[in-house]
């Protein structure tokens, strides 16, 4: 605020006109409407008067800003609190507890961050699980489940196992958007006998696109080739595909030949 609309504020809150202001200040009418429309400025003098006359200092009426004005900056933080659960079986079996539980991070408000602590033991669930039953967002062991897992059956994002599901497997038996095991299913499979939409194998493969020396399916490529018209296989013959697989490679294993003509 300037000085002339500090000028026209206090003479107003003092209830003065400009005629009464100007006999207190010792000047004209004139020369407090020129103050107030800011076309001059008081003398020294004069804004000393003012300043006990309407009990304010001269600092307020000098400065278009005032210390006492500024508004105090309040700085607001949160604690950030350590936090741990744990629960580990007293009992053991192969020198891991029955079961470990684990999970560890900071709390800031009602906000939880976990850290990447493990869980070790027959029965593991943590954010890092290690055992024969694993759970945790890395999992590994006998039986995982999580987004990254590894073990002997596997379910995840992606799995490593000798059963093996998830959006990106590998096993000896793999399932999954893309997977790769000696038996893979899949969107897209690769394996020594593969079934999905796009398989790709060694010895036999079943899908909408086929490649393999046994290629069954819409689209085939292979040594041995059986052309379906139907998407869904429902036009295969299982007797004709049987021959062909018995006649390629006589020791393939019955459960395979029923992967195969099963549809």
């Amino acid at each position: 605020m300037e000085l002339s609309e500090k000028i026209q504020m206090l003479r107003k809150k003092e209830g003065l006109s400009q005629e009464g202001f100007a006999e207190k200040m010792g000047v004209s009418r004139q020369a407090v409407s020129k103050w107030e429309l800011g076309v001059s400025k008081p003398d020294v003098d004069k804004i000393l008067l003012m300043s006990k006359l309407f009990d304010v200092s001269c600092d307020y009426l000098l400065k278009d800003q005032v210390e006492n004005d500024k508004e105090e900056k309040v700085i607001y933080y949160q604690e950030v609190k350590p936090w741990k659960f744990e629960k580990k079986s007293r009992h053991t079996l192969f020198g891991l507890p029955l079961y470990h539980i684990c999970f560890q991070g900071t709390r800031m408000g009602g906000r939880m961050n976990f850290k990447m602590t493990t869980a070790k033991g027959v029965l593991a669930i943590g954010c890092k699980a290690k055992g024969i039953l694993s759970i945790g967002i890395v999992a590994r062991g006998l039986l995982s489940l999580g987004v990254a897992s590894a073990g002997l059956f596997s379910f995840g994002a992606v799995s490593l196992g000798l059963i093996s599901l998830g959006a990106l497997s590998v096993g000896l038996v793999a399932g999954g958007n893309i997977c790769v095991g000696v038996i893979a299913f899949g969107n897209l499979a690769v394996g020594v006998y593969s079934l999905g939409n796009c398989a790709v194998a060694n010895k036999i493969a079943l899908g909408n696109y086929a490649h393999a020396h046994i290629a069954i399916g819409n689209s085939v490529h292979g040594v041995k080739e059986l052309l379906l018209q139907d998407s869904n296989f429902s036009d295969m013959n299982p007797a004709i595909v049987k021959k062909m697989i018995l006649g390629e490679f006589p020791k393939t294993w019955s459960v395979i030949q029923k992967l195969f003509t099963m549809w």
